[in-house]
């Protein structure tokens, strides 16, 4: 009888000693490729492991032209938004072949906001973009100044 109340004891003690061990680590998850922004003075380029995400224009006559290639056009929605931290600005949305594009105003306040690196967020519809880390301020600057109604 002592042998098996020892034995109990055993495999409770074994028991324990399992429920302490640590669960197996589980892999890390995989690490999107970077986003990068490119362009100059009248157009900045948002692209992810060689597909463009975003690509923003700007003239001083006709204002901002937003080019969402991931975006597929939807009939009856006529806005698209885009947003520099908590800067947004409206822009009407039409078809531009499988993609879609917005044109409006350049909103000096957005403006600002993307010269100083605030995160960019796009709307159309029910698909969104981002919010992505905004451009840096070496290509926003002269982005910024080119868009700039004098």
């Amino acid at each position: 009888m002592r042998g098996v109340a020892f034995t109990a004891v055993l495999l409770l003690a074994a028991c324990g000693r399992a429920a302490d061990k640590p669960a197996p680590a589980q892999p890390p998850a995989p690490t999107p490729p970077p986003m990068v922004w490119s362009g100059d003075a009248h157009a900045m380029e948002l692209w992810q492991d060689g597909v463009q995400l975003l690509k923003i224009e700007c003239d001083r006559k006709t204002g901002l032209t937003l080019h969402g290639a991931q975006f597929k056009p939807v009939g009856s929605e006529e806005r698209m938004s885009v947003g520099a931290g908590d800067v947004v600005v409206t822009l009407v949305a039409t078809p531009d072949g499988a993609a879609v594009k917005g044109e409006g105003a350049a909103d000096p306040d957005f403006l600002l906001a993307l010269s100083q690196g605030r995160k960019v967020a796009v709307n159309y519809g029910y698909q969104n973009m981002g919010p992505y880390d905004g451009p840096p301020r070496a290509l926003a600057e002269p982005f910024v100044a080119a868009c700039t109604p004098r």
